[in-house]
């Protein structure tokens, strides 16, 4: 018996759309001569897979070594049905017209169970699943079926790779009846041998960061400099690491914590340190990852560390005390989801191959954050709030040309308001937009004391003057009332 039918026709009319579509479709409609992928190989696979009992072993074409999907193979070591599975997804996303015998035999034919797929509401495109793939490599032989059925499964290399993924049409399809998906952030990759997107898909919790500074740009205290020089050489040789065949005997990955105010060059660091290395900084989003359903939070972790695990690239956790948060005593069944939370995000961590930054904000690490996580930072980096020389720097580079500030006022700012660099760029951001109004290019200090009124407010601190010899005596004017329940250790 087969299993579950994998054919949902949402609607009456689409197999007549199909068929008008698709009536003068034969195979000289697809002259496809580029060598990008083997489309052609594809099509006469489904034709003579249609025509025999048994379609015999499968000769994938060999791939030049050079071109964009031959690196790909490669790379992931990919099986002969690892391949034909790739180029079926691959092929349902660029040229799913390519498919018209398949989409035939799923409208009607003797095939039409074997063969898998889905037609959604009001679309003629057909959507292969698993088991259309299954089908490509064993056709009507039971046995060679029941083979590869058994081969595919979610953790399978073709899968882990990230390259393609599955989706359930329905919380009771098998795994054979799931759709096939090539993921968006590799298709530029095939087409146009670009690197990798791996934020491309709508609805993903992670994001690429767009700056383009390198570290001589971020203006942080030596300790700070110093700190981060092991992640930077862990950086530099993260890919030499992972090409050692005792790479089990080392970690390979490098947990590391960004800890300091708002404002004082967390995020800045982190993205200087991919520029310099070409390692682009993907930023995980709290709010589209966390769901307040059992299990969907879980599921949203292990996707993002499954697509980063060896990619040359760093994930930076924003405000990561929200969710790397100690264990409770149980007392309710939230507190004991909450806490299986983190046993299943402590496992994916310590099995991550890759580089993590933790940003946060708050100090007191040793409050926030569960000590099984504490166990396996390799590197805590203080970013500490700029004093006067580092305040001075960051002033004189808040400015791009034309717009200069009037003599003298980056030492007045420097040395009487105390600001983080994040402050410091709000200040200077509406000043400009002031300079445009007023049609001049210099700025005085009666164009942003507005802006230095607002960014006190944010602190919730006294608009007023204060050096650093002031904050040593009282060090809330600098970093505002309950400053002592942040201070680090």
């Amino acid at each position: 018996m087969e299993d579950t039918f994998a054919i949902i026709h949402d609607d009456e009319s689409l197999e007549n759309t199909f068929r008008e579509s698709s009536i003068l479709l034969s195979k000289k409609d697809f002259p496809y001569s580029f060598d990008l992928f083997p489309i052609n190989w594809l099509m006469n696979r489904i034709e003579h897979v249609l025509e025999v009992q048994s379609p015999g072993p499968v000769q994938f074409p060999e791939q030049d070594a050079e071109s964009p999907l031959g690196k790909i193979i490669a790379e992931h070591n990919f099986s002969v049905e690892d391949c034909v599975l790739l180029c079926l997804a691959l092929t349902a996303a660029f040229a799913p017209e390519s498919l018209y015998l398949l989409a035939e035999q799923a409208n009607e034919g003797e095939h039409c169970m074997n063969v898998g797929g889905y037609f959604f509401r009001g679309s003629p495109v057909f959507s292969p699943t698993v088991r259309t793939a299954v089908f490509l490599l064993a056709g009507k032989d039971f046995t060679l079926r029941a083979k590869y059925a058994a081969y595919f499964h979610n953790k399978q290399k073709i899968f882990s790779s990230g390259l393609v993924q599955t989706e359930p049409q329905s919380p009771l399809s098998v795994f054979l009846d799931h759709q096939l998906v090539f993921s968006d952030q590799f298709l530029g990759t095939i087409l146009q041998g670009e690197a990798p997107r791996l934020d491309a898909d709508a609805g993903f919790p992670v994001r690429r960061g767009k700056g383009k500074h390198l570290l001589a740009d971020v203006i942080m205290k030596e300790k700070t400099q110093v700190q981060i020089s092991k992640l930077r050489t862990f950086a530099k040789n993260m890919q030499k690491l992972w090409e050692l065949d005792k790479e089990e005997k080392v970690r390979s990955n490098f947990i590391t914590i960004f800890s300091g105010e708002p404002g004082t060059g967390k995020s800045h660091a982190a993205e200087a340190i991919g520029n310099e290395f070409g390692l682009p900084v993907y930023k995980v989003n709290f709010a589209q990852m966390v769901s307040k359903y059992i299990g969907e939070t879980e599921k949203n972790l292990e996707k993002v560390f499954d697509r980063f695990d060896k990619q040359p690239s760093i994930l930076f956790f924003d405000e990561a005390e929200s969710i790397f948060s100690r264990r409770t005593e149980v007392g309710s069944s939230n507190d004991q989801h909450a806490n299986n939370l983190q046993s299943y995000l402590l496992q994916k961590v310590e099995e991550f191959s890759g580089i993590i930054i933790l940003a946060t904000n708050v100090q007191n690490l040793t409050h926030y954050f569960d000590r099984a996580f504490q166990r396996r930072f390799r590197l805590i980096v203080e970013f500490d709030f700029p004093d006067y020389p580092e305040r001075l720097e960051i002033w004189k580079r808040s400015l791009f040309h034309p717009f200069v500030f009037e003599e003298g006022l980056t030492e007045k700012l420097a040395k009487n308001y105390q600001f983080s660099g994040g402050s410091i760029y709000n200040v200077a951001s509406d000043a400009v937009i002031e300079a445009l109004d007023q049609n001049t290019e210099v700025i005085t200090f009666e164009m942003l004391e507005n802006a230095l009124k607002d960014e006190f407010k944010k602190t919730s601190r006294k608009y007023e003057m204060c050096t650093d010899e002031m904050v040593a005596s009282n060090p809330a004017r600098r970093h505002g009332h309950g400053f002592e329940l942040r201070k680090n250790f």
